[in-house]
């Protein structure tokens, strides 16, 4: 195990799994068994028979034969490195709340040896197939010459609202409550712009929206299973690596990031992202324990501390702040609240299910209070304002058997197979503003890595080719994730495959763009 890793699974609290009793209900008595007797056999032949390999030449081809077999397992071929990690470790049949990298769960499934070595082959990303560099730089240096912005953004605070789970419960037809959930959402979408955004993940693993976000890079150009803000961030020369955080300072925004909880120990990946002050507040708040609703930091609080913060700056300052929300996180249970502001009034759910579901709902009928009472004082901030709001991926709402409640419900089961994996991934960005901003994204979904991108092509501030090349292919690539493309007609392709001409040469010069800018020389 890395030292990284016992790093991560204490911040997560995964490391207690391993001195706790619940620990054993991850292992496959029948294996160890098998395992145990068969070490016994052996411990008894190797008695019973003493053998000595006295033949030098024989020992010095056993020896050879030995370092050669590390040396291919250990070698950077993409081939073989994927082909390991298909059959040995199933990676393309994982489902996305369990695509662990790295923690407790990869190392209870596969050991600690060979789950290390799981690791250190999902750790790499070999140069892509036809990479070619001279084109990535011919690109952006031409893109750097031929852009024109608009600039109708003018240069505003940005307030961004990265909302834990967020995801419109309306679409639930199996449960009805004596209130409408997302009334106040409803009315912010036509107040502002509103986008459907394909998430690179389902049920977890937030950091991954948040690398698309703020790096503009996507998940769909690494190894299945990868996971940048583990990985590549680990890795010296990151610091390197383009952020939208560092594209604002260099225009002289101050930076904050504020976590409800940060799970992911993501103190010194934003620190290479570029930001000015991180904050977590589970770590910080001398009283989190008085600011919970449900099983965590309520969403109230959050807010409080964007309003403070816009009050107490000075008008000369322009600010990004980003905030990730914590309430709406698992688990799921009725008995999350003490108290209800919503009641279901029909459901064809089991009891249990129903409960599952309204502690979710709760949850999400508090972001809508937060985030209209954060809209409704912006609006008399006399200094112009963007307020971002989006999801991050649907949740992962599971009952006692383990089974997923959301792939039971109608919404998820159509005739349509397209239809239900994309909805599968679907999430919603808000863009709000207090001077009447106009921002048009074109295109009825785009994937995260395009959100903030085109929001600083639009403002009067100076930014590099590669986030004015991304501009650029928005039209061409508008959506995509590590399962799925879709085109600015909504055609899915699944697989990233069968694209048009076109959108296959954007995209293997977008992998390469990738490689190039995140990867090569790290």
């Amino acid at each position: 195990m890395y030292i990284s890793d016992l790093y991560f699974l204490n911040n997560i609290g995964g490391l207690t799994g391993l001195v706790k009793g619940d620990v054993f209900e991850h292992i496959d008595y029948l294996q160890h068994i098998i395992l145990l007797i068969s070490l016994i056999i052996v411990c008894i032949i190797s008695k019973k028979f003493y053998y000595e390999m006295k033949n030098k030449k024989a020992r010095i081809i056993s020896a050879i034969s030995i370092i050669i077999i590390f040396t291919i397992m250990f070698i950077p071929i993409a081939g073989k490195d994927k082909f390991i990690l298909k059959t040995i470790y199933g990676v393309n049949e994982r489902k996305d709340y369990e695509a662990v990298t790295t923690g407790l769960d990869y190392y209870t499934k596969y050991g600690v040896l060979a789950g290390l070595y799981g690791m250190e082959l999902e750790n790499r990303n070999s140069e892509p197939e036809n990479y070619n560099e001279e084109e990535v730089k011919k690109e952006l240096e031409e893109i750097g010459n031929n852009s024109q912005k608009i600039d109708n953004l003018q240069k505003p605070n940005i307030i961004v609202m990265f909302q834990e789970s967020y995801w419109d419960i309306e679409n639930i037809e199996e449960v009805k409550f004596d209130k409408n959930i997302t009334e106040n959402m409803d009315l912010l979408k036509k107040q502002g712009s509103s986008v459907k955004l394909l998430s690179s993940s389902y049920g977890g693993m937030s950091s991954n929206i948040e690398f698309e976000l703020l790096t503009g890079g996507n998940l769909a150009y690494f190894n299945t299973g990868y996971h940048p803000f583990i990985q590549l961030y680990s890795r010296k020369g990151t610091e390197n690596n383009p952020s939208i955080i560092k594209e604002l300072k260099n225009n002289g925004y101050k930076t904050k990031m504020v976590f409800g909880r940060d799970y992911y120990s993501s103190r010194n990946v934003y620190k290479k992202l570029g930001i000015d002050e991180y904050v977590n507040e589970y770590q910080e708040m001398s009283d989190y324990n008085e600011n919970i609703k449900g099983t965590h930091l309520s969403d109230e609080v959050l807010v409080d501390n964007v309003i403070e913060t816009l009050k107490n700056k000075s008008p000369e300052e322009k600010i990004f702040y980003m905030t990730a929300t914590i309430e709406t996180h698992m688990p799921f249970t009725k008995d999350k609240y003490e108290n209800y502001d919503i009641n279901v009034t029909k459901s064809t759910l089991t009891e249990e299910e129903t409960g599952i579901i309204l502690s979710y709902a709760q949850g999400i009928y508090d972001t809508n209070i937060q985030i209209k009472r954060l809209y409704d004082e912006i609006q008399n901030f006399e200094e112009p304002t963007l307020l971002v709001v989006l999801g991050d991926h649907l949740p992962y709402l599971y009952n006692e058997n383990g089974e997923d409640i959301l792939q039971k419900l109608t919404y998820f089961n159509t005739s349509s197979e397209k239809i239900n994996y994309l909805r599968k991934y679907t999430t919603e960005g808000i863009i709000l503003s207090n001077y009447n901003a106009n921002i048009e994204f074109e295109n009825e979904y785009i994937s995260p890595d395009m959100l903030l991108s085109s929001i600083i092509n639009d403002m009067e501030i100076e930014i590099s080719n590669y986030y004015k090349w991304l501009y650029k292919i928005r039209n061409i690539l508008p959506a995509q994730n590590q399962y799925m493309t879709l085109d600015c007609d909504g055609n899915i392709y699944y697989n990233n495959e069968n694209l048009p001409e076109e959108m296959k040469k954007a995209w293997q010069l977008r992998k390469n763009m990738q490689y190039y800018l995140f990867e090569k020389n790290k």
